[in-house]
């Protein structure tokens, strides 16, 4: 599997970074130093451009920022390091980046090193956020695949027992794997956060940013992590790389039919 680390999911660990940008060895550069450089690289080697965009995360030197009034936060509870989002500000800010389909084509899939081999992938992150890279993907990314395959199954069985599938009985799934309903998730998430809700029905406005709804997998994560003994941790977790390797075959698919589409 494509997702699957070459480590044991019996083995997950929640793994710290109390100091995720420091990158022994590299010059600390300004984030406008950074974007000339990168821009500069795409001009000149336009075919590796993933390679400069994971290199220039590599050397950011912040961990969140303020772009045009939109707040980016890259690492969730100091520990969690979600790099797509910072290739995502990278590639809209500099000149001579792919075409938007490409780039977001290869941010979209859930692959744990990019497309990368491992020992590549930690070189040009640096090993902090290699390491924070890991505690995303398992946090957030894997943790949304298992909370998808839980909806399926109880959909499933639902229409297999002729009753009607319902969105609002998928909620079960988080009852089942967090011991609580997503409501009541939600407000103690909040309260353990520190967060405000700004509404009564903060757990289904779509005023929340994508920020948020992956503190809160991640905050899920940790939970059922405390709540659950080692093996049904290590179950649970290849159910969700299950699930992921289901949606990146199935978003390999659509890439394939649309590329005959438009050869026809």
């Amino acid at each position: 599997m494509r997702v699957t680390p070459e480590n044991s999911a019996a083995e997950i660990e929640i793994i710290g970074a109390d100091e995720p940008y420091e990158q022994p060895g590299r010059p600390v550069q300004s984030t406008e130093e950074l974007l000339d450089a990168l821009e500069s690289r795409l001009s000149s080697d336009p075919s590796s451009w993933r390679e400069a965009v994971v290199e220039t995360i590599g050397m950011w030197p912040v961990s969140s920022e303020e772009v045009d009034g939109e707040e980016f936060e890259y690492l969730i509870g100091g520990e969690a390091f979600d790099w797509r989002l910072m290739a995502r500000r990278l590639l809209c800010s500099v000149k001579g980046s792919p075409d938007h389909e490409e780039w977001n084509g290869w941010l979209e899939k859930p692959e744990i090193f990019a497309g990368f081999d491992e020992p590549d992938f930690m070189r040009m992150l640096g090993v902090d956020k290699f390491r924070a890279s890991l505690s995303y993907f398992y946090g957030v990314t894997v943790e949304q695949g298992l909370i998808v395959a839980a909806r399926e199954e109880i959909t499933k069985r639902r229409v297999a027992s002729g009753r009607e599938a319902t969105d609002d009985k998928c909620d079960d799934a988080y009852d089942r794997l967090y011991g609580a309903r997503l409501s009541e998730l939600w407000t103690d998430f909040y309260r353990e956060s520190g967060r405000l809700a700004n509404e009564p029905d903060f757990s289904t406005s779509d005023e929340r940013s994508l920020g948020c709804d992956d503190a809160f997998t991640y905050w899920l994560f940790k939970r059922r992590m405390e709540r659950s003994d080692p093996a049904k941790v290590a179950s649970d977790t290849r159910k969700g790389l299950a699930q992921l390797e289901r949606m990146l075959r199935s978003h390999d698919k659509r890439a394939r039919m649309l590329r005959d589409a438009v050869r026809r």
